[in-house]
């Protein structure tokens, strides 16, 4: 495609990462260099764009964010490209934004059929729009916000693009016999570009197609296809722009294979990784991947085998994991490769003189242990089925009416919800058929009405919308969990948050909790797997309260609410101690001290002596016989709960924890406050439920430690 790139931007030093990220990703489409010419004003780029406009195919405008809205909106007026208002843009905008009515209009006006290209939070969209013959792409100079246009965005759309004209796969006439004259040519072919006529003609079979992730040595895959008839027809090659991060070379490879697959639309994804060196030498991984698994095998270099030998004789076996991929022959479980004639099989075996590791992963693992965000089955049926009812426009052109904006609802993550409503109480409606007991340790259900508080919701009304139950329930998760958080402790979170939901007793309805614009297919996973499934006490929902980072034992929960619950006990959660953000330290002078404590209550009396203004009096020792959990402080001489100090009197301080030491310096005149551990402490540590699920423990295992007593019941 012949693509040109302005950039507009007055400060090109500190958008040059981002340029170069651009251009790297664009290499694969564009005939010519992707360099950008760059512009300090609208005004000097016009000319350019206007000499550009008459000749090029596509044109990249990468735009500086603090000019990104007024530019678009001054291009968009010069070149006449309607706008229209985009919903999803706006609900981004309104969900996770502050922007003011009109500033979230201007913010989601786009050309009219355009393609957005989203960002998490609805602000700087990319977008391209095509006028005849030419593409106009937008993108935003914004380092949070570029990574997502780039890879689920402007890529795919290119992708389709490049493959649209071929999305059929050609229709080869079969031959009872070969002719001679191919047979002649067959006969010609090397061992390596046999290999590949194999692979294609499976490929053919199966009317498959399979996209090759650009690493470096995906050029050896070209080569082996250029003697093989109709290899461009079966074989895509997409940009290679993920990022390695702190993935092992193992999930790398699988994540590129997934990347290539989802960005092509193919059938088949693969990937070959760079070499890579562990105890057992060199090797190189390779990998293939379809909708459901991943099978990654690792390749040795022999001690004798030159680097361009090695490379190439990974090219050739990722062919055959292709051929036997698309034909049907992968399994689940640990797959041997070149098996000797011994009865029990090794997981080292010998091939070709080379050693051969290979595993093979249901997708549910491989992609929690990649990252990769892929949507489950019955996730895009269900929202196949929404979008096939729906008589709205498309997304990319949607109008909506702004003229009365959405009411915007407060809201905090479900941990922080939980503490909330705890100390304020229930807000919603509670249920006709169920009464909150006084004791707050359970619900009373009426006999005659136990079906209907039995059923497993379909749908929730979450912030005044009504919404898929699973959905809901992930996006909570999904608001206040980690990247990388292991499966088990996942489903163990996910029971705690429905259990809550249930315990509330208010007809599956919450307000003002806060919920991820997106999720991902692992959180998604973890609540289907559990769905309905809840704790109990007494033949009662349980009270599940959760946080992120305990100070190395969770704490009572009286301690906390005041209230005690037989099931919340201190649990030890030493391994919470190795996390980075375990300890916070705060210090503040003495005047400041002296203006906090008397802003909070102006009758204190305050010593000359500021040693004596605050005093821990009684704690749980949750992080050594000196420090832990506070349950009551003085200040000034009154006697106050570690709760109210951390709420009152250091308000607006943001301390992460309840778990705190107060100590004065003479020499500095200053208060130095450690605090332990992130969020209130009682529950279930999310922190060390991972670690726990990481060293094998299952969500039922992970429950019954940090609610102990209940049942777990379906």
């Amino acid at each position: 495609m012949n693509m040109k790139f302005l950039a507009l931007t007055a400060e090109q030093e500190a958008v040059s990462g981002l340029l170069a990220r651009i251009s790297g990703a664009m290499r694969a489409f564009a005939q010519d260099d992707t360099a950008f010419e760059t512009f300090a004003t609208l005004k000097s780029m016009l000319p350019r764009l206007a000499e550009l406009l008459k000749q090029e195919e596509c044109i990249v405008l990468a735009i500086d964010k603090a000019k990104y809205n007024t530019v678009r909106a001054k291009l968009c007026a010069a070149l006449s490209l309607p706008t229209v208002q985009d919903e999803e843009i706006y609900a981004l905008l309104s969900e996770n934004t502050g922007l003011s009515p009109e500033d979230k209009v201007k913010n989601a006006a786009v050309p009219e059929n355009a393609v957005c290209f989203l960002t998490a939070d609805g602000m700087y969209p990319g977008f391209a729009v095509q006028k005849g013959a030419q593409t106009l792409v937008f993108l935003p100079l914004d380092e949070e916000r570029l990574d997502r246009v780039l890879k689920m965005g402007l890529m795919p759309y290119l992708m389709q693009r490049e493959v649209a004209p071929s999305a059929e796969t050609p229709e080869v006439a079969k031959p009872e016999t070969e002719s001679l004259t191919d047979a002649a040519k067959n006969a010609e072919q090397s061992p390596e570009a046999d290999v590949m006529h194999h692979t294609v003609n499976v490929l053919r079979e199966c009317g498959a197609k399979v996209a090759v992730s650009g690493t470096p040595y995906a050029e050896e895959l070209k080569k082996l296809g250029e003697s093989v008839a109709d290899f461009d027809a079966f074989f895509v090659f997409t940009p290679h722009v993920e990022d390695k991060g702190e993935y092992n070379l193992t999930d790398y490879v699988a994540l590129t294979a997934k990347a290539a697959k989802e960005l092509s639309g193919a059938q088949f994804g693969a990937s070959i990784s760079e070499i890579g060196s562990s105890d057992g030498g060199d090797y190189i991984c390779i990998t293939v991947a379809d909708d459901k698994t991943a099978v990654v095998r690792k390749l040795y270099r022999e001690d004798d085998e030159s680097t361009r030998d090695f490379i190439a004789d990974a090219a050739e076996e990722l062919v055959e994991l292709i051929g036997e991929k698309a034909g049907g022959k992968g399994a689940v479980g640990i797959e041997v490769t070149g098996m000797d004639t011994t009865e029990e099989p090794t997981f080292l075996s010998k091939k070709s003189g080379k050693i051969t590791l290979s595993v093979i992963a249901l997708v549910l693992v491989a992609a929690i242990t990649v990252g990769c965000i892929f949507f489950v089955k019955e996730k895009k049926d269900r929202d196949a089925a929404k979008a096939e009812a729906s008589t709205q426009l498309p997304s990319t052109t949607k109008p909506i009416s702004v003229s009365e904006p959405e009411e915007e609802i407060e809201t905090v993550v479900l941990s922080q919800f939980i503490y909330n409503e705890m100390r304020a109480g229930v807000q919603e409606t509670p249920a006709e058929v169920t009464t909150q007991s006084a004791s707050g340790t359970a619900i009373d259900t009426s006999e005659s009405n136990t079906d209907a508080v039995e059923e497993i919701p379909s749908e929730m009304i979450v912030n005044g919308k009504t919404m898929d139950a699973k959905e809901a329930v992930a996006r909570m998760i999904e608001a206040e969990v980690d990247a990388n958080t292991q499966p088990e402790a996942l489903k163990a979170q996910a029971v705690a948050v429905y259990t809550y939901l249930k315990y509330r007793n208010t007809n599956w309805k919450i307000t003002g909790v806060t919920l991820a614009p997106e999720y991902s297919d692992e959180v998604y996973n973890a609540v289907r797997a559990v769905f309905g499934e809840y704790l109990s006490f007494g033949e009662k929902p349980a009270f599940t309260p959760y946080f992120a980072l305990s100070a190395g034992r969770t704490t009572p929960a009286d301690i906390v609410y005041g209230q005690n619950f037989p099931y919340l006990r201190a649990v030890d959660c030493a391994t919470d101690k190795t996390k980075d953000t375990y300890k916070t330290e705060l210090i503040y002078s003495a005047d400041d001290m002296k203006a906090m404590l008397t802003a909070y209550d102006a009758s204190l009396t305050l010593s000359d002596d500021p040693a004596e203004w605050v005093k821990i009096l009684k704690h749980d020792g949750a992080v050594n016989t000196g420090v832990g959990y506070v349950e009551t402080v003085s200040v000034g001489g009154k006697e106050i709960s570690g709760i109210e100090f951390v709420e009152k009197v250091m308000t607006g301080k943001n301390l992460p924890s309840p778990c705190f030491s107060i100590k004065y310096s003479t020499p500095t005149n200053e208060f130095t406050i450690e605090i332990y551990g992130i969020g209130y402490g009682v529950g279930m540590s999310l922190a060390a439920a991972d670690k726990m699920a990481a060293t094998g423990s299952s969500y039922a295992q992970i429950l019954s430690k940090f609610y102990a007593g209940v049942q777990l019941t379906a």
